[in-house]
């Protein structure tokens, strides 16, 4: 059985919760949306989820992020689905590797007939869902029937997620995976809806309403965009 890897994570003293997902391999986009927020050591970051795939630089969306562990940054990297593809591709023989990669744009996260290992302890130590005082944050959502804190793949991949305030204890689940326009975003933000879900579609350049990259403040509920700038 695989393990399920979770945390409790405590407000930090002086810094903000901010809480980005779905960068989908916009590794510029990233780096200045983190400019636009001025992210500081004293703030915690949340990534929710497929950071690799669809986008130009996977590797470089990777890389940024294990910098900013190294530096002392605040930096919670939760998995999403595409991340797991990364995992279970590892697993398998050159040749299916190279296509499962190809077909995603993410064949330079190879480093001659493997994924960079760094890349792949990155991955492995990635928390399947994450609980603060206020929030629940996870990539997709959960089971909201049998297993809700131990189904992995809902956690990766559910789009049925209903909310349950019992099981939730009443906190605010932020989510990703699903495309939404900016629109129904700030608007389910101002009406407090149970479950947020902040993925505005980055890669998705061409849908009406998408097309950026957006962080949500967990304290204000706040949001700031950046928008695709990868061309």
């Amino acid at each position: 059985m695989k393990k399920l890897n979770t945390a409790f994570i405590e407000k930090p003293k002086l810094g903000r919760r901010l809480v980005i997902s779905d960068i989908h391999g916009c590794s510029r986009t990233f780096k200045k949306l983190l400019k636009k927020i001025e992210f500081t050591k004293n703030d915690q970051l949340f990534i929710l989820g497929d950071a690799v795939n669809k986008g130009p630089n996977s590797s470089k969306v990777l890389n940024q992020i294990i910098r900013l562990q190294q530096e002392g940054y605040q930096v919670f990297f939760i998995r999403g689905n595409h991340e797991q593809i990364i995992l279970n591709c590892k697993k398998k023989t050159l040749g299916q590797r190279k296509r499962t990669l190809k077909s995603v744009n993410a064949l330079e996260l190879l480093e001659g007939k493997k994924i960079k290992a760094e890349f792949v302890a990155l991955l492995k130590m990635s928390y399947h869902y994450i609980e603060t005082d206020t929030h629940f944050l996870v990539h997709a959502g959960f089971n909201h029937i049998e297993n809700t804190f131990s189904d992995m793949k809902a956690m990766l991949q559910t789009r049925s997620f209903q909310y349950c305030e019992q099981l939730c204890k009443g906190k605010q689940v932020i989510i990703g995976h699903t495309p939404s326009s900016i629109k129904k975003i700030k608007q389910d933000i101002e009406e407090r809806k149970s479950i947020v879900c902040i993925d505005n579609g980055c890669v998705n350049i061409n849908e009406q309403g998408q097309g950026k990259l957006l962080c949500l403040n967990l304290d204000t509920m706040n949001t700031h965009t950046q928008k695709y700038t990868e061309r």
